[in-house]
């Protein structure tokens, strides 16, 4: 099961077609919003809804059944995101979805990039994916891995979120060898065809491909 996650991130970077996404969606607080006026299905909405109006919750409350809503108070350890993430996690997931993750707060942003370095969701590691109109992010564990090109991607980078060790970049534009970790981004590589290989000992890499937004 696919399973798609709306955040509460800037509409306009949302990616075209967005609601063609097979699988089932979650909202997370005012994704859940976006999800209503859509007429999307949801399986769930989740957050503390503090973006919300008080009209607009209650408008959500008399679309969705109370045991599809999760309200939870505005201080606590995890982000909306994250909680979406969590529940989404104990499903019979095949691949997880986020979108509106993006753009907006810095600090929402980074949240957002750095969750799956959280022991917690050592399972889904590899199965989650962040997407924007123009972005695409996702996570390997250690090992060997091929990254295959999306179509109209031209940038390419890795950015190792925590212990990453023995980091090679093997077939791309630019190959890198490093013997010890290096928090840094390496950005604006490219592929050469139509896939990357990489590999590396301990920790988590994120990937990005990315085109420039018109």
């Amino acid at each position: 099961m696919q399973i798609n996650i709306l955040a509460g991130g800037p509409v306009d970077l949302w990616p075209k077609n967005l609601f063609n996404e097979p699988g089932v969606w979650i909202g997370a607080d005012r994704g859940a919003w976006y999800l209503y006026q859509h007429r999307v299905a949801m399986m769930l909405a989740v957050g503390d809804f503090d973006s919300l109006t008080s009209a607009e919750f209650e408008a959500l409350q008399e679309h969705i059944t109370a045991e599809n809503i999760v309200h939870v108070r505005a201080e606590k350890d995890e982000t909306d995101t994250e909680l979406a993430i969590m529940f989404a996690q104990k499903q019979s997931v095949s691949c997880i979805k986020v979108f509106g993750a993006t753009g907006g707060r810095l600090d929402h942003l980074l949240s957002n990039l750095w969750l799956m370095a959280d022991p917690k969701f050592d399972d889904v590691v590899e199965k989650l994916e962040i997407i924007d109109q123009t972005n695409s992010v996702t996570f390997f564990k250690a090992g060997q891995h091929s990254v295959l090109k999306h179509k109209n991607s031209h940038y390419l980078g890795f950015m190792p979120i925590n212990d990453v060790k023995n980091f090679k970049i093997i077939d791309a534009k630019y190959p890198l060898t490093l013997t010890e970790n290096k928090y840094k981004m390496w950005s604006s590589n490219e592929f050469l065809n139509d896939r990357v290989h990489v590999s590396f000992d301990t920790g988590i890499i994120m990937v990005t491909q990315s085109i420039d937004r018109s």
